[in-house]
């Protein structure tokens, strides 16, 4: 368990998710003035009474309902820049493009009644989420709620498409989870984004909130745990937290002292050596059925079990936190 740290007369300020670190200016006339746009056509779309746009990139179909043409300007822009780092996060150049289509609703009447339409089997649990979006193989459906949490949401749910679409084999949640959160906090520095994974203001506060309430979630049960799991136990604080530490978690282990290990479990990923390499540890684990998905990769990939490095993953939350 961790040594869990008295934080007394430590004051932050609660951040919502419309804080993560997305700077957009008001208008963009002129912003990709002397840049080629990522655009390859825009085109009026209707469906079934949703009328709005078709945007189409090289590697994704976008149909927007936003009703803000400025803001929507970006987000093409946004997607392909995001999609470049996907590419770069594994060891790995693959050949062929992969082919994404992206949702964003302008309204949540037009975002349910799209779900219901075409998602009708899991329409219940859909229409629970009230920020944000989804992802279900290489189609993200999402909710425009802010310029900054839309953003935000269809770079961390992009990420998810992209692994459905390239990997033919799935990968741990936390690891999955914690690479989606990685790529969230975003800015346009002029007409370029800039990516700033260790700046995640959201996943920072929730983070905070943790630590100050002595309710840090044990590393182990982070590895363990399907994210579905988290989802479905309908706490929201408990869900944030789960997030907040698996991005703290990928941060841990990517920049800190297993940045090598790290590394070729990416390549490993990539080139279709990693659910062979992880089943083999999960056969020497002296109790098979404790050894989930999640507990093998780490074992096999940082040569150690959670518990044993989480007095050191702790004191990295207490210095993302500012503690």
């Amino acid at each position: 368990m961790f040594k869990q740290r008295s934080i007394n007369n430590l004051f932050f300020l609660t951040l919502i998710l419309t804080t993560l670190t997305v700077l957009v200016p008001g208008c963009t006339d002129g912003l990709f003035a002397g840049k080629k746009s990522v655009v390859l056509q825009r085109a009026d779309w209707s469906d079934r009474g949703l009328i709005g746009r078709k945007i189409t990139t090289e590697h994704y179909t976008v149909y927007s309902t936003i009703p803000d043409p400025d803001f929507e300007q970006y987000i093409p822009e946004l997607l392909e820049a995001a999609y470049d780092r996907y590419e770069d996060t594994f060891d790995t150049r693959f050949d062929k493009p992969l082919e994404l289509t992206t949702y964003v609703f302008g309204a949540r009447r037009e975002y349910e009644w799209f779900i219901k339409q075409n998602y009708r089997a899991r329409f219940d649990t859909y229409s629970r989420i009230r920020t944000g979006g989804f992802t279900e193989g290489t189609t993200s459906v999402n909710i425009h709620t802010s310029r900054s949490t839309t953003l935000a949401t269809l770079v961390h749910e992009g990420w998810h498409q992209y692994v459905a679409g390239r990997l033919k084999r799935p990968i741990p949640a936390w690891l999955n989870e914690g690479l989606a959160c990685y790529h969230e906090s975003v800015s346009f520095a002029g007409n370029k984004p800039k990516f700033s994974p260790k700046h995640n203001t959201f996943r920072i506060n929730s983070l905070r909130e943790a630590v100050q309430r002595k309710e840090m979630i044990p590393l182990a049960k982070i590895v363990d745990t399907h994210a579905g799991q988290v989802i479905r136990q309908n706490h929201s604080v408990y869900t944030q937290t789960y997030y907040a530490q698996a991005w703290a978690l990928t941060l841990f282990l990517k920049h800190k002292e297993f940045g090598s290990e790290f590394d070729r479990m990416m390549h490993d990923i990539a080139n279709g050596e990693f659910t062979a390499r992880v089943g083999a540890t999960r056969l020497t684990q002296p109790d098979r059925s404790d050894a989930s998905f999640g507990l093998a990769t780490f074992v096999h990939y940082f040569n150690c079990r959670p518990q044993d490095i989480e007095d050191e993953y702790y004191e990295h939350v207490l210095e993302l936190c500012g503690f």
